[in-house]
Parts: C-alpha cells; structure tokens; sequence
C-alpha cells in the first residue's frame, strides 16, 4: 500500500530590534527558533528596566522550549513557558517593591502545515498570502475596544489620546490571558511579527508594499528604517518569517 504524502513546512526567519530615535532603553525583544517552530516579539512596559526585564524573561523562558512532537505539544510548551515567565515576572515585582513590569507578546508557532498565532497587548502578526496581506491579531487596547463597540473609527483611533493603553499583557498585576488563531501553512506565506513600534508610524498599506518587496533582509530593513524615518518614537522591532517546503 501506497504511504500517504506528507509534508513539512518550515519558517526561515530574521528579526531586527532598534532602540528608535527617541527612548534611551529597549525594551522590546524578540526570539526565533527555526527549528523548533517558534518565533515571537515581546514589547516591555515599565520603570527602571522593568520592561525589559520582563521582555527579556518571556525570551529566557522560551528557550527552554523542547524540539516538539506534535503541534499540541509544541502548544503546551508554549504556553507553559509563557505562564512561567509570569510568575518570574511577579517575583521580579515583589523584589521591586511590587513596581508594576510587564510585556506584550506576539507569536508564530510552526509544526507541520500547521500555524498557531497566539497573542496578548498590542504587538502584532500578518501573513503576506497570494500578494494579499491579513492581520491575524486584534490589539488588545482600549483604542481597539472603543472601535469594535463603534465608538471610534479606525482613523480616529489612531490618534486617540489612550491609544497605546494595553488590555492584556504577560506582567504583575494582570491576568494572563491569550488570544489564539490557528490555520494551516502554505508554502510561500510570509509573516511579520512586530511591536506597536512599527504599526505606530507605518499604516498597513505602507506594511504590506514592504513586505510584496522582496528579499527576507531588505523587507526586514526596509519597514525598520520606514519606521525610524518617520520618527522613531518608540523602540522598533520587526521578525519576517517566510514558509517554505521542504519536504
């Protein structure tokens, strides 16, 4: 009897973080592991390194994830270390005389044909698909919030004075929750991971041109550089992760 074909499709990846033009400190951070299938951006919030230490626990945590066996295992590793990070995060709080520190997180799970993006704040996923750009994340802020209940539009969202207030997040103080989307791969889609940063001077038109251009390293440079030419105002951190068959 014929064995069925199977297939695997792995992600090749970059990622690039800059401080921007304007904060001293980054605090973001972001981790890619090819071979694991795990790919993540993490933007920190806090005083006095809080931010980063707590982007830079979610990062230390993640790399202790295991080579997966399956698509669920990988799942629940993920989202083990991820509930390890935040206890880290409190103890971190505690030893700071309980200053609020916490992180945003954005994520690309890969096994298989299959995806799994899971999320919380406002960092961001997009897939690139057939020349046609998606974002498969809803911002967890309060701006987003008031546009869903009609509130805003989207353009006045983006100057709402409350904009960069974030609903969830991996930190002290704040119940850990993510939010999950999962599908299948295709081979050519590209994703892009990234920290508020970027989507804070960029509008998805802009975005998705860049990422229609090209070259992994280019797209990658050229939609950091778009955001620090427009200001920099935040740290700027971009991951690009393109599918490919490999078997």
């Amino acid at each position: 009897m014929m064995q069925p074909e199977t297939r695997e499709l792995r992600g090749f990846s970059i990622g690039l973080t800059h401080v921007g033009c304007v904060r001293e400190e980054n605090q973001d951070t972001f981790y890619c592991d090819e071979k694991k299938g795990v790919f993540a951006v993490m933007d920190g919030a806090g005083g006095l390194n809080g931010g980063a230490m707590a982007s830079n626990l979610v990062k230390e945590a993640l790399t202790t994830i295991r080579v997966p066996l399956s698509a669920v295992d990988l799942l629940d590793q993920f989202e083990g270390r991820v509930i390890d990070a935040k206890e880290q995060i409190e103890q971190a709080s505690a030893k700071a005389n309980g200053a609020a520190m916490g992180t945003t997180i954005a994520a690309l799970l890969t096994y298989g044909v299959n995806f799994a993006c899971l999320w919380a704040g406002d960092s961001r996923v997009y897939r690139l698909r057939n020349g046609q750009m998606e974002q498969l994340t809803t911002d967890h802020t309060e701006a987003q919030e008031l546009v869903d209940q009609q509130v805003l539009t989207e353009e006045e969202a983006r100057n709402f004075s409350r904009r960069h207030v974030i609903t969830r997040a991996i930190g002290s103080g704040v119940d850990l929750e993510l939010e999950l989307v999962s599908g299948n791969l295709q081979q050519g889609d590209r994703f892009l991971l990234c920290s508020d940063g970027l989507t804070g001077h960029l509008e998805d038109a802009v975005i998705a041109s860049c990422l229609l251009d090209g070259a992994q390293k280019s797209v990658a440079h050229g939609l950091l550089n778009g955001a620090l030419e427009r200001g920099g105002a935040d740290n700027v951190t971009v991951v690009v992760v393109d599918i490919d068959q490999i078997g």
